[in-house]
């Protein structure tokens, strides 16, 4: 151990402080972070370094009134960029753009200023993807649950392992690679879905499986929100349930909690979405997010998004909703 400290303090320049170094040892043990050499764990200090400082500064604006929302260090903490995106497995070039599967959702009904499903029981606890690019499953069971809870009152998570082994060919995803909830859906409505205790996650870093069975709950189609539509989104969430959404995700890798507006710099463009998540609700104010990084991450694993802001983060872009009979 002595030898290590010794090694490793030779390997790190002058300027890193020693509060730098303990936050770096806790960050380690936190998140069970463990490296093949000394030279790769220092070049993960220094990513984590420079992640630190940009918190910093962030949270430094929001103290000032001039940011919504506040940043903390977690697991992607010694992630660089190209890594973080790896994570994020929308597949763009197959966003579906309306037509026949375009919900008509009666303009007439009145719908009520707030909505929380998971106070109605039907929003399963947040699981994490780890270093899998599985949001694209993890958003369309989170659908898929909310509507078997409306139809039976059963609230029972699915397989995101299912979709990532078996809804791949003709279905078009790419396991932890890349792949679209609607897609899933497809899937779902033809093979059905396991719950996750029949076929529980393994690819928590990336590894491809064999499809080993198919079957369980099966959906009758999807419906897409005509994009970019907020009104529209809201009008589903509460009279239909949770619905599958993309969106930009560049402003989320440290989110820690507040309300993401567009100032933030977020894209609302088709061309920006690159991550999946499920509203689960909203107030007059702002969107509420179930995301796939864990129950550590964010608000407890969710995020608020500003409603009615021009669509921030492209939320109402990709959103669409599975059917059942």
């Amino acid at each position: 151990m002595k030898l290590f400290i010794l090694i490793f303090t030779a390997l790190t320049p002058t300027i890193y402080c020693l509060s730098d170094q303990e936050e770096w040892q806790q960050f380690k043990t936190q998140h069970g972070k463990t490296y093949r050499s000394l030279l790769e764990e220092k070049r993960r200090f220094d990513i984590f370094k420079s992640n630190l400082r940009m918190i910093d500064e962030h949270n430094q604006r929001f103290n000032n009134g001039e940011e919504t929302f506040k940043m903390r260090i977690n697991q992607f903490g010694d992630f660089s960029e190209e890594e973080f995106r790896q994570m994020l497995g929308l597949q763009i070039d197959q966003i579906p753009n309306g037509g026949d599967n375009l919900a008509l959702l009666d303009d007439s009904e009145d719908i009520p200023k707030e909505v929380d499903w998971r106070a109605k029981g039907a929003v399963t606890p947040v699981e994490d993807q780890w270093d899998c690019g599985a949001c694209w499953a993890f958003s369309a069971v989170g659908a898929i649950e909310g509507q078997v809870f409306l139809k039976n009152g059963t609230l029972e998570p699915l397989s995101v392992q299912n979709l990532l082994d078996c809804a791949r060919g003709e279905y078009m995803n790419k396991g932890c690679y890349e792949g679209l909830m609607v897609n899933a859906f497809n899937y779902t409505r033809d093979h059905g879905v396991l719950t996750d205790k029949e076929y529980p996650f393994i690819s928590f870093h990336r590894e491809e499986h064999e499809c080993k069975k198919q079957g369980g709950v099966k959906i009758s189609g999807y419906k897409e929100i005509l994009a970019g539509d907020e009104q529209a989104l809201a009008k589903a969430v509460a009279l239909i349930g949770p619905v599958s959404v993309g969106m930009d995700s560049s402003k989320l890798k440290f989110y820690d909690i507040g309300v993401i507006t567009k100032e933030s710099g977020c894209k609302n463009e088709r061309r920006y979405l690159n991550h999946a998540v499920v509203v689960v609700g909203y107030t007059e104010d702002y969107w509420v997010l179930k995301n796939s990084w864990g129950k550590y991450w964010g608000e407890n694993g969710y995020l608020r998004i500003k409603r009615n802001d021009g669509n921030t983060c492209g939320v109402a872009t990709a959103a669409t909703y599975p059917t059942l009979d």
